[in-house]
């Protein structure tokens, strides 16, 4: 369950990487500033939580 989240705060930080780019070329500081700030730098210390918390063992059934 936490790898499907990570999987999922990997897409939006993606999609937020490259949406803050189209907009620095498009001369948009503002929302640039909002998507780096807010988006990104919020989304990459979440994903790092959530990996830290990941153990990399089998899943066992009895």
């Amino acid at each position: 369950m936490l790898s499907r989240l990570l999987r999922a705060h990997e897409a939006i930080l993606v999609e937020a990487h490259d949406a803050a780019a189209r907009v620095g070329k498009l001369g948009d500081d503002g929302t640039s500033d909002l998507l780096v700030s807010q988006v990104i730098r919020t989304g990459e210390l979440q994903a790092w939580f959530l990996a830290e918390h990941l153990v990399d063992t089998p899943l066992v059934r009895s």
